[in-house]
């Protein structure tokens, strides 16, 4: 089985891989890819346990999919929220 491996990249269009929607910075694009060979302008990031084990790697992900986000309430409060570590899954 190939793995599942997270992909870094600066151009949002990808064909002929399996990939989740992608994460983005408003720059930047990062997605779960499940696939043998990689196009040429892609950067693998790596599994999530590589990626998380990685400093560099680990702050390319927190860039372009922080770990909290906030919003503005009806109410005028400020509700920060804390997104789930991981971005995606393959079923």
């Amino acid at each position: 089985m190939t793995d599942i491996i997270i992909i870094y990249q600066t151009d949002e269009q990808i064909e002929g891989l399996t990939v989740t929607p992608p994460q983005t910075d408003g720059t930047d694009f990062m997605r779960l890819c499940r696939c043998e060979e990689l196009p040429e302008n892609v950067t693998v990031l790596g599994t999530y346990d590589e990626v998380f084990a990685d400093e560099t790697k680990k702050a390319i992900y927190d860039r372009i999919y922080p770990p909290t986000y906030s919003y503005i309430a009806e109410d005028g409060e400020t509700i920060e929220v804390k997104r789930p570590e991981k971005f995606g899954v393959f079923a």
